[in-house]
């Protein structure tokens, strides 16, 4: 089996191997779609179609419309739910391509003057985390030569703030050298079928993995 990774899996076997297994691989468990997760899809499907069809946005997201008509009007090339992937040699591949290593999606792409924009909207609490922020840098770094800087945020819309972290080419081995013993772990743990429980905060209110002995519901 071909291994491929993305950020939000490399996070998910960091939060708890186990859970990441049974949601993620063998996907056995399935929670029904929150009332919440729903509308960040909405969400995102609206920005979408605001940045790259012009359309307006649901009464329900209207107050978004200042930071949505902001985006839109950057000069240079925009771009709304890109779907990127590279090889091993962080070469550029189709998402679903033969040798793809790693993916990602990003919600807002802009690119002018060998600067690139790159943001993921975020509906929920404020949770700074610098590894997307990396990921997504060093992909579009990787996907256009032209770009020697990137300006990345993570917008906590419902909380009017972000968090900003700003990289150039040079960076690149840097991101990765953080970046890649943490996938080799996960890819580790792939190949061996390794995927010990580890107790957190999640355990008993959020996870349904009940065969965990940390999760408090019983077992399956």
């Amino acid at each position: 089996m071909t291994f491929t990774w993305s950020y939000s899996r490399l996070k998910n076997y960091e939060t708890c191997p186990k859970r990441h297994y049974h949601y993620d691989i063998a996907k056995d468990v399935v929670e029904p779609e929150t009332m919440q997760i729903g509308e960040g899809k909405a969400a995102h499907k609206a920005f979408e179609e605001r940045i790259r069809h012009e359309r307006a946005l649901p009464l329900p997201l209207l107050q978004y419309e200042g930071i949505m008509a902001k985006l839109a009007a950057m000069p240079g090339e925009t771009y709304a739910e890109t779907k990127l992937g590279i090889d091993r040699n962080y070469k550029p591949v189709g998402f679903f391509g033969k040798g793809v290593w790693f993916r990602t999606i990003i919600d807002f792409t802009n690119i002018h003057n060998r600067i690139a924009a790159v943001i993921d909207y975020k509906m929920g609490r404020p949770n700074p985390d610098m590894t997307q922020l990396q990921l997504m840098s060093a992909t579009i770094m990787h996907y256009n030569p032209a770009v020697q800087r990137v300006r990345a945020r993570l917008l906590f819309l419902n909380h009017n703030t972000a968090e900003r972290a700003e990289f150039v080419r040079g960076n690149l081995g840097e991101i990765w050298a953080e970046t890649l013993p943490r996938v080799a772990r996960l890819e580790e743990a792939v190949g061996a079928g390794d995927f010990p429980p580890v107790p957190g905060g999640l355990c008993k209110r959020y996870c349904k993995v009940t065969s965990c002995p940390y999760n408090g519901r019983g077992t399956q």
